[in-house]
C-alpha cells in the first residue's frame, strides 16, 4: 500500500517556504524568528476568521505549517477575535509574537508590512481567488497593502 507520509519532504516543503519568506522579509539568515512571525499572523488570522475558512486556508499549506496554524487553536463556532482596524490586528500579532519569545527585533519594516508580505506569501499556495476571500476578512488598511 502507498502513502504519501514522508516526513524529509514534510520537512523540505516548509523549509522551503520559510526560505522564501525569510528573504521576503529581508532576513535570509533569521528563519527561526520569521516562523516565529509566520506564526503569529497566521494565529492571528486564524481567529479572526471562521473555522470553515480556516480549513480552506491550511488545505493547500506544507504539513508542518499546518501543525503550526493549529497549535493551541480551541474550537469555537465563532471567531475569538473581531478586531477591525490594523492598528488592533499589530497589537494581537505582537502579543503572539512576544508569547512565543519573539521581542524587539529590528525587522526594518513595520508590523503592517510584515503581515502584508506574509499574507501575501501564502501566494504559493493558495489561488488568486482564495487569497482574495482571505484578504476581505481583514481590515480595510491591510486589504490595500496585500497586493
Amino acid at each position: 500500500m502507498a502513502t504519501n507520509l514522508n516526513f524529509e519532504k514534510f520537512a523540505k516543503d516548509a523549509h522551503e517556504y520559510i526560505n522564501f519568506l525569510a528573504k521576503e522579509l529581508g532576513h535570509p539568515d533569521e528563519k527561526e524568528r520569521v516562523l516565529i512571525i509566520w506564526r503569529a499572523v497566521m494565529h492571528c488570522i486564524r481567529d479572526r476568521i471562521h473555522l470553515g475558512e480556516s480549513m480552506q486556508l491550511i488545505a493547500p499549506l506544507p504539513m508542518i505549517l499546518k501543525g503550526i496554524y493549529v497549535e493551541d487553536w480551541k474550537y469555537s463556532e465563532h471567531p475569538p477575535k473581531k478586531f477591525h482596524t490594523i492598528e488592533e490586528m499589530k497589537e494581537e500579532v505582537k502579543a503572539i509574537q512576544r508569547q512565543y519569545g519573539e521581542e524587539d527585533f529590528p525587522w526594518n519594516k513595520s508590523t503592517e508590512e510584515i503581515i502584508a508580505i506574509t499574507v501575501h506569501s501564502l501566494k504559493r499556495f493558495m489561488h488568486d481567488e482564495q487569497l482574495q476571500q482571505l484578504k476581505e476578512q481583514m481590515p480595510k488598511e491591510l486589504q490595500e497593502l496585500v497586493s
